[in-house]
């Protein structure tokens, strides 16, 4: 079942992150699809990342010490990350 989810955080330098997040090359290789966004004028950006297997999903969350890793390697702001799941209705 495929999942789709919205992530929302803060970097500490917008322009870099944009250029060197690794979403598109870590995701690609499991099958996961990525849209970028920023917000004008903030250190706001976010992704909606289609899923193609919910236990994907778990498995990710569940790896915090690749989370953790990934979020200080490209300046994310932890305290502001927010998630939100596509609900079916």
């Amino acid at each position: 079942m495929t999942k789709k989810i919205l992530v929302i955080y803060e970097v500490k330098n917008v322009d870099w992150w944009i250029l060197n997040n690794k979403l598109k090359q870590i995701g690609g290789s499991l099958g996961i699809k990525f849209q970028i966004f920023r917000k004008a004028n903030t250190n706001l950006v976010g992704y909606i990342a289609e899923i193609p297997n919910v236990d994907l999903l778990d498995g990710i969350l569940l790896n915090t010490t690749l989370l953790s890793d990934s979020f200080k390697a490209h300046g994310v702001i932890v305290e502001t990350i927010e998630m939100l799941e596509e609900v079916e209705i």
